[in-house]
């Protein structure tokens, strides 16, 4: 039998839950910043099976934070957490899931049309 949680248990949850979503959220932003980098600077001399591997492991690993942020936020929903019911939460989680995948869209894009132009090509 679950006992219900205090208050300031339900704060402590609440800021762990938090803090786990924002660390997931941070190392996507790292992650995505260096495989568009990464493209930009290197995708004219990867051939297109490197830049699927990239894409590919890219993706995984967009897609295993995303369902660890999930995974967080239901945790957090399991114990009636006042604070994980508010409109302001749920209008963050909105907009950082839309972030987080037109993101992801627009970094696999540009690992395959983003890269520089080779200057010593171009002659």
């Amino acid at each position: 039998m679950r006992e219900q949680l205090n208050n300031e248990e339900l704060i402590l949850l609440y800021d762990v839950v938090t803090g786990s979503v924002n660390a997931q959220f941070e190392l996507w932003i790292t992650i995505t910043f260096a495989v568009i980098i990464a493209s930009y600077l290197a995708g004219h001399r990867l051939a297109k099976s490197l830049q699927y591997v990239i894409a590919i492991l890219y993706t995984s690993v967009s897609v295993l934070l995303y369902l660890m942020l999930v995974a967080a936020v239901q945790l957090s929903a399991q114990f009636d957490a006042i604070l994980a019911s508010t409109n302001l939460f749920s209008a963050i989680a909105l907009l950082r899931t839309s972030v987080w995948i037109l993101g992801t869209i627009a970094t696999i894009v540009f690992i395959f049309k983003g890269h520089k132009v080779d200057a010593s090509k171009s002659d």
